[in-house]
């Protein structure tokens, strides 16, 4: 019986890729053919009625993705990120050493804003090559500014916060998947800074001119003003009746309040506002919301349910376990979504597929796990390699440039910023390891 779990665990994993492939090389939509592949090896090789695979679909995570998507795209469709960017860009004109830091800022407030991270790190690629490496800024600081806008989206009503959430809660952590997302979000925004800060240096950031001539940009609009208070808003309720409630302030009213605030209910809301307020066309926000990730995500998470179902969580876990001493665990996770992530869609996808190993992984080491720090390593190992060339935030990165010259080391010189990341990523997370 291990045996033949092996091999369908091992047909679900050639699936992955096949879906990779052909997404790669003849532009199919890659979560479709992974469904298919789910259906294929599920109902022909597992016996599964086609309904079992069908209630794979993540619907929890797919309503959660979508309902912030349709709120904060309010924003994106009516121009209050790019506005908040070039006021924060503007800023920094007659301070040249803070030009680096600044487009950071600007990466982490898209990612708390809600902007989802290929927006996002094409809007800092641009301002990066358009900007930045004309005032002597490295190409390659500019690709580790990708990793703010990663981050700053950990946050939990954020694009990649919102899936970290939601499986984590999926897995067993359900009361706990909140103050996880947390301190994922913190500690990978803390490792984020030094990674950036240490690019800084290698590639002498420190050495840029002044931004000259630039004009002041123009003050926002009443639709994004409104916008940015109706944001504000809206992660008001997400925080602070949830942070009474667990203050015991307000009683049985605060807790019942507290449960309807959840951030998925306040975006929908939020966007519900928005449209009476007119603050963007209603269509060209559905439009904008990110179904092309929502069809991946839903297709390789239906693929890796057939794999769970398989015994993949227990033959990966049981692997570790026996093999790797606990105090290293963390970094191998790391290890494993940084693998994954090279070549594919970073949290999108890699930690979907990784999350289901770490109740095992807890239960096999007796408890004396933190499942926190087995999250936390999979979200760093899949965020530092998200800026590889051959995954979809380093081909964004390299698809803004039109400089040839500078092409020429953007690969290799990726690769070498995702390794920086890993290492330090994985030196973090034993240390993390080994104090909780």
């Amino acid at each position: 019986m291990e045996g033949v779990n092996g091999t369908i665990v091992i047909l679900c994993l050639i699936g992955v890729a096949l879906a990779i492939f052909l997404s790669y090389k003849f532009n199919l939509q890659m979560g479709v053919s992974a469904m298919v592949f789910a259906f294929i090896i599920g109902v022909l090789f597992m016996g599964l009625r086609v309904k079992n695979v069908i209630a794979m679909f993540p619907t929890s995570v797919f309503f959660q993705v979508m309902s912030l998507s349709l709120f904060f795209g309010v924003g994106v469709v009516n121009g209050t990120m790019k506005a908040v960017a070039e006021k924060m860009l503007y800023a920094t004109r007659k301070r040249p050493s803070m030009l680096v830091f600044m487009l950071m800022i600007i990466g982490f407030a898209l990612g708390i804003l809600g902007c989802v991270p290929p927006a996002a790190g094409a809007i800092l690629a641009v301002m990066g090559f358009t900007i930045a490496v004309p005032s002597g800024v490295d190409p390659l600081i500019c690709a580790s500014l990708g990793y703010s806008a990663n981050a700053g989206s950990f946050v939990r009503w954020g694009a990649s916060g919102a899936i970290i959430d939601a499986n984590i809660a999926a897995n067993g952590y359900e009361a706990e998947s909140g103050g996880f997302t947390w301190s994922i979000f913190f500690i990978s925004v803390i490792v984020s800074i030094l990674l950036i800060v240490i690019c800084f240096f290698i590639w002498k950031g420190y050495k840029v001119k002044a931004i000259v001539g630039m004009e002041e940009p123009a003050a926002f609009t009443r639709e994004q003003k409104t916008t940015l208070i109706l944001i504000l808003c809206v992660v008001f309720f997400a925080v602070v009746p949830g942070m009474l409630n667990t203050w015991k302030i307000g009683g049985a009213f605060m807790k019942s309040f507290s449960g309807f605030c959840d951030i998925q209910v306040l975006c929908l809301i939020g966007f519900i506002f928005a449209h009476f307020l007119k603050l963007a066309e209603p269509k060209k926000v559905i439009a904008a919301c990110p179904w092309n990730t929502l069809l991946l995500l839903s297709g390789i998470s239906m693929l890796m349910a057939v794999a769970v179902q398989a015994g993949a969580v227990k033959i990966i876990s049981d692997w570790l376990t026996a093999t790797i001493p606990n105090w290293l665990l963390p970094f191998f996770m790391c290890l494993l979504g940084a693998f994954l992530s090279s070549f594919s869609g970073g949290i999108t996808v890699v930690f979907p597929m990784v999350a289901p190993i770490v109740p095992q992984l807890v239960q096999s080491s007796g408890g004396t796990l933190n499942p926190m720090v087995l999250f936390l390593a999979a979200v760093l190992g899949a965020h530092f390699t998200g800026m590889s060339p051959f995954s979809t935030g380093g081909a964004v990165f390299m698809g803004m440039n039109r400089d040839e010259s500078i092409a020429k080391r953007l690969v290799t010189g990726q690769l070498v910023v995702c390794l920086i990341g890993v290492v330090l990523g994985g030196i973090i997370l034993t240390i993390l390891g080994v104090v909780l």
